[in-house]
């Protein structure tokens, strides 16, 4: 009894402290303010907790919190809980995880009664801490920076030359098409996992994937891009991807399929004609698209494994000025966290590709117009991505922790066409690059292997030819902390690599 008396006070002083957390977070309203603000939406145990403070008046004399898809504007939803008209009014729903009434995706909304009908009287805020209804959380495998695309046709699969590298991180794309034959990846997972290896996945939308999954906005350029938007517009869509992100979550926990321990919300997404296809008509429009998106996998990976990464792609096109076609990664970025933060901070982080500028040139240390150490650079590449992090430090773009958002370089690569000595040092140059930044959490080369479609575009990026022999490059990303190989691609470079190096 002594036991049970001393665990029952332990568990209310936790709901007391847990209670008053949720109260430190909301602003300071005073008891006749007009508008309501919901500072917090937590999940607790079996339960979401929404509290909120402000006084609004309402017809009936009670708050109604509404739940919402992710595309509906309330009073749109259910309307989930009721509690009088108060300065600081809290809500208890059941979360229902793996039910049809879960509201680990919903949006919650307080709406008063106005001449009989709900009227909003909130901002509107998702559960901002997924994780706490988590099925599993994986110690990570974060055991360097140094990573590849892989060749996966199985000739040169079981070569094995990604641990030969001693890389220690891989990309695997995963379409939306495949997701219910995931025999394949469930095999290059656990191969990967067990030569300490870790695993990033990136979900998107191809041409195959099923129409629940595709945005509407994507339709009338079905078939005339590489990738299309996903679809949280309808509540269908939300529906699967809700169910899709769990899923693969759940399935690469370590449980017996192997371990993903980062997930990218899809590829260059601001580049969006080629690799997000959306015709939204706007720009603001189509990030609130790709945001309610991203807030549906996030909660549903999150919501199974605890430990998983989510990120959000960009390309290196940073502060260019914008065409119809593309949204610049710095604007990106910013309107991302603007809608995030407006409905519940989480914990996303940012996937770039820092290829060169021009993409197909050599030089990876070379600043110049184009790419600078300002925040106005046309570019980020290797060269300069101080400019990226040291923008994700400033405090506007921080975690709901504080901390500085991680950013992956999860897709560069270099071409041989310039020369194979011009190729290695431009990949030695990347790793110092990356090694040197705290804030990158993994640098992943693209390619293992050339591809044919891209040698005729003029991009040799892989480090071993068609034939299989290796190219230069292969070598000296092998062996790139060797001070020798250093000295070899600074030669090659005409410069000493470790003095263009901008340390943070």
């Amino acid at each position: 009894m002594k036991v049970l008396k001393r665990l029952f006070s332990v568990a209310l002083a936790l709901t007391l402290m847990f209670s008053a957390s949720l109260m430190l977070t909301l602003p300071n309203v005073q008891a006749k303010a007009t508008s309501v603000t919901i500072g917090g939406v937590l999940i607790q145990g079996a339960e979401v907790v929404v509290a909120s403070a402000g006084t609004v008046a309402s017809d009936d004399g009670m708050y109604h919190l509404v739940a919402s898809d992710a595309a509906q504007v309330a009073p749109a939803g259910i309307d989930v809980a009721q509690q009088p008209v108060s300065a600081a009014a809290s809500f208890t729903v059941p979360l229902g995880k793996d039910t049809d009434n879960s509201m680990l995706f919903k949006k919650f909304t307080i709406c008063v009664m106005k001449g009989g009908a709900l009227t909003p009287a909130s901002n509107s805020m998702y559960i901002t801490n997924p994780e706490a209804c988590a099925s599993f959380a994986p110690a990570r495998m974060d055991y360097g920076k140094k990573g590849i695309l892989p060749d996966l046709l199985t000739s040169v699969a079981n070569k094995n030359q990604p641990a030969d590298l001693g890389v220690k991180q891989i990309n695997l794309n995963l379409p939306l098409s495949k997701i219910g034959n995931l025999a394949g990846y469930d095999f290059s997972v656990r191969k990967y996992n067990s030569r300490g290896i870790q695993v990033n996945m990136i979900i998107l939308v191809d041409g195959n994937t099923p129409g629940q999954f595709v945005n509407p906005y994507s339709m009338d350029g079905w078939g005339a891009h590489n990738n299309y938007g996903l679809n949280a517009h309808t509540s269908e869509g939300a529906a699967a991807l809700a169910t899709a992100a769990s899923y693969v979550a759940k399935h690469y926990s370590g449980i017996g399929y192997g371990q993903v321990d980062n997930f990218i919300i899809g590829n260059e997404v601001n580049a969006w004609w080629l690799w997000n296809y959306m015709n939204c008509g706007s720009n603001d429009v189509f990030m609130q698209e790709y945001a309610n998106a991203f807030r549906v996998m996030y909660n549903g990976i999150k919501s199974e494994n605890a430990t998983a990464n989510v990120y959000a792609c960009i390309d290196h096109q940073w502060a260019r000025a914008e065409a119809s076609y593309y949204i610049s990664g710095k604007e990106f970025i910013t309107k991302f966290n603007s809608i995030t933060k407006s409905q519940g901070n989480i914990d996303w982080r940012v996937a770039v590709h820092p290829y060169n500028a021009p993409l197909y040139a050599a030089g990876a240390w070379q600043t110049g117009k184009n790419v600078s150490h300002s925040q106005n650079s046309p570019y980020i590449t290797m060269a300069n991505l101080d400019v990226l992090t040291d923008f994700m430090c400033t405090p506007d773009m921080l975690s709901p922790t504080g901390a500085v958002r991680t950013v992956k370089c999860s897709e560069v690569g270099y071409s041989s066409a310039n020369g194979e000595a011009a190729q290695a040092a431009d990949l030695v140059y990347a790793y110092l690059s990356a090694e040197n930044n705290r804030y990158i959490d993994g640098l992943v080369i693209s390619r293992e292997s050339d591809h044919a479609f891209d040698i005729q575009q003029g991009m040799a990026s892989g480090i071993t030819n068609l034939d299989g022999s290796h190219k230069m490059a292969y070598d000296f990303y092998k062996n790139v902390t060797d001070p020798n190989v250093i000295a070899q691609a600074s030669q090659a470079a005409g410069v000493d690599l470790t003095t263009q190096i901008t340390p943070r």
